[in-house]
């Protein structure tokens, strides 16, 4: 859509350090509404407006943590990757906003998340709801709606959150993204938005160990596909197959989407609400999920998300078991990231560290524009990627050790391929892929490097 035509509904709940002010706010078409800023963070909601200037349902908005003071100049813009939850950026969120002057940092909470029943979290009761089934699922069926939730779906929210954050006369946008929140970062820059360029409103991209044009080649992943592929691929969309359940899938469980995001958040709020207590979690997860020997409930979670992560894809370096435990044994936080850092993103719900409910048909929009050209197969599934070639805003790219060097090399050709100006590359082979969400700034070089860029650019 035109830039002139972005109408927005923000209104919203906000939240100081997950804890509700209790004020509740309105809003007409165009028009902004909120409260008058009292913390450094808060979760607001971002909703398309209809014909008649009136907001969609709640599954039509998305949600972003802004972090930072609200009158800074610059605004960063960070997207989550495949399954991931935007509390899982936060700690790079909070970091970014402290160390580069008169900049605040928004973490986008994709319109998915709508779907998630996240009620009974943070309650007593909380392992009872879930783990019994007494949760709302969200089945294919009754959410068909969602097979349509693409890349241009995901684009056009993100469009307004974008409107939003420029809505400040002067105000810098930087957009940037982790694994295929990169991708789709990307992706927005070479956008065609009814005639406007999506890299028109930015100042700037930021990949984090992701991105096109075989960034994931590294670790076997190369997307090539053909019409006839895609055409197999959405009538499987269509026929009911809506949402994937990859993070299931590392662990090859079978059952429902939501059921490993699941284990996942129950066991970093254990972590939170009791850190070193023995797990009440451990004995009801899946045989695969569970450590042979009993632990408490920050070492189930760190033994889940590092020494026996199913994936370098899924792993954050936080440190060991403590073998010399009596009874149930402990975490020994030793690592670049800490246990009680990763237990407060995981545990969250406004925003969540994983998502739910992932749509299949994101995966293959993601798949198919992967090439970065205008293709058959692109314009066949709708997806407007006509700019490719014209971006000339400054780029930032970050690579850990899992794509042996194909993230930095396909970065490096997208410069090659377009007319941006200047491009910095990153690299820290000893990372896995949540390294540089997790790890703390001395030991994080993604941190010390991101910022330097950053504060370059004002």
């Amino acid at each position: 859509m035109a830039s002139s035509n972005l109408n927005f509904i923000r209104a919203a709940r906000l939240l100081t350090l997950g804890i509700a002010l209790g004020s509740s706010f309105s809003a007409t078409s165009g028009q902004r509404a909120e409260a008058p800023v009292t913390s450094a963070e808060r979760y607001v909601e971002f909703c398309g407006a209809g014909s008649a200037g009136i907001a969609k349902t709640p599954l039509d908005c998305s949600h972003a943590l802004e972090i930072g003071p609200a009158e800074a100049s610059h605004v960063v813009i960070l997207l989550s990757g495949l399954a991931e939850g935007a509390a899982m950026l936060l700690p790079v969120a909070r970091y970014i906003s402290g160390a580069v002057p008169d900049t605040q940092v928004w973490a986008v909470e994709r319109r998915e998340q709508n779907l998630a029943d996240f009620s009974e979290f943070g309650t007593a009761a909380a392992l009872e709801y879930y783990l019994n089934g007494h949760y709302r699922h969200e089945t294919p069926q009754a959410a068909a709606y969602a097979r349509h939730w693409g890349l241009a779906t995901s684009l056009s929210d993100l469009r307004i959150v974008v409107g939003a954050a420029r809505g400040v006369a002067g105000r810098r946008v930087f957009l940037g993204g982790h694994s295929w929140g990169a991708t789709t970062a990307l992706a927005y820059a070479a956008w065609d938005f009814d005639g406007h360029p999506g890299y028109w409103d930015l100042a700037g991209l930021i990949l984090i160990d992701g991105g096109v044009h075989d960034s994931f080649a590294g670790e076997g992943f190369k997307f090539r596909l053909t019409v006839g592929d895609t055409e197999k691929m959405l009538a499987r969309i269509n026929g009911g197959d809506i949402f994937t359940a990859d993070i299931a899938g590392l662990w090859r469980l079978p059952g429902r989407p939501e059921q490993v995001p699941l284990f996942y958040q129950l066991a970093a709020q254990c972590a939170v609400s009791d850190p070193h207590g023995p797990s009440k979690l451990q004995n009801l997860l899946p045989q695969v999920m569970q450590p042979a020997v009993s632990v408490s409930n920050s070492a189930l979670l760190g033994w889940l998300i590092d020494t026996h992560a199913p994936l370098a894809d899924f792993q954050a370096h936080s440190g060991h078991l403590d073998d010399r435990t009596v009874g149930a044994h402990d975490w020994i936080s030793d690592g670049p990231a800490s246990i009680d850092v990763i237990a407060a993103a995981f545990a969250g719900d406004r925003p969540a560290g994983l998502e739910w409910y992932w749509p299949r048909r994101m995966s293959l929009d993601l798949e198919a524009i992967d090439p970065f050209v205008a293709s058959a197969v692109t314009k066949g599934l709708g997806l407007s990627l006509e700019h490719a070639s014209d971006i000339d805003i400054p780029l930032y790219a970050f690579a850990t050790g899992i794509t042996h060097g194909s993230a930095i090399s396909a970065a490096k050709w997208v410069v090659a391929n377009s007319k941006i100006p200047e491009a910095t590359y990153v690299t820290d082979e000893s990372m896995s892929h949540l390294d540089p969400l997790f790890d703390a700034p001395p030991d994080n070089k993604f941190l010390q490097t991101v910022t330097s860029f950053l504060t370059s650019q004002q």
